[in-house]
């Protein structure tokens, strides 16, 4: 297919094909034409190399161990609750959204039987006082 729109780009000096975007450095446009029209007129991009089945291919995605992974953080608190068959335990809350690999999980921690709804709730409150957010860190 050859270039039949060519327009000179007074700014860069070049002639370039309105439909697939190619340029041509020459003067004169039958020379940009003469040059242009080596190539098929179709939009570059498009002409992606696609390999044909059973083809063996490179993987190009870099594997975790080479990624740095990054850590995200959030602040939080721990709260007093009681699980469906009546023994406490204690739940953390997230402030924000700012975890997305945790937004859709609830996080809650039993603790041990002779544990009453009391301490849960003072155990709570140690808690909330030392620990001020969580970081989590994908494997």
């Amino acid at each position: 297919m050859k270039h039949d729109n060519l327009r000179r780009n007074p700014g860069t000096r070049e002639w370039f094909c309105t439909k697939c975007g190619r340029t041509s450095d020459q003067v004169s446009a039958n020379d940009a034409r003469r040059e242009l029209d080596q190539y098929d007129c179709k939009i570059p991009s498009v002409d992606s190399p696609v390999a044909p089945p059973g083809t063996e291919t490179i993987r190009l995605i870099k594997k975790p161990y080479k990624m740095t992974l990054r850590k995200e953080r959030s602040a939080c608190r721990f709260v007093a609750a009681d699980s469906d068959d009546g023994k406490p335990l204690i739940r953390l809350e997230l402030f924000h959204d700012s975890v997305p690999s945790l937004s859709s999980l609830t996080v809650e921690f039993e603790v041990l039987s002779g544990t009453t709804a009391e301490l849960a709730r003072i155990l709570v409150g140690v808690m909330n006082e030392r620990i001020v957010g969580v970081i989590v860190t994908p494997k």
